[in-house]
């Protein structure tokens, strides 16, 4: 965990660079679904992405190394895509 005790971000195992993981969940289009996760899985800052049932469609994990690039992506990158209807963004509070 960092030291400055921001228990969203961590020092990770190649030697204390700190990252911000979160899991978006996102509502999409049901038509499109299969190719929105393609365009999905294929942003840098996606480490995996997955279809799942329930109250949203997405299920997609991001490592960033800021809150603005958190943002930034959410706002500028995966709300953009063509049939992203809605977004929530969940933050860890740790890593074990």
């Amino acid at each position: 965990m960092a030291e400055n005790g921001d228990k969203t971000r961590f020092h990770n195992s190649d030697g204390g660079i700190e990252v911000i993981i979160a899991f978006i969940m996102a509502k999409v289009e049901s038509t499109k679904s299969r190719a929105i996760l393609d365009e999905v899985r294929s942003l840098d800052e996606v480490e995996e992405a997955y279809l799942i049932y329930g109250a949203y469609d997405l299920l997609i994990k991001c490592v960033f190394k800021t809150p603005e690039a958190l943002s930034s992506f959410v706002v500028n990158e995966l709300r953009k895509v063509d049939g992203v209807k809605d977004t929530i963004t969940n933050v860890c509070a740790t890593c074990e």
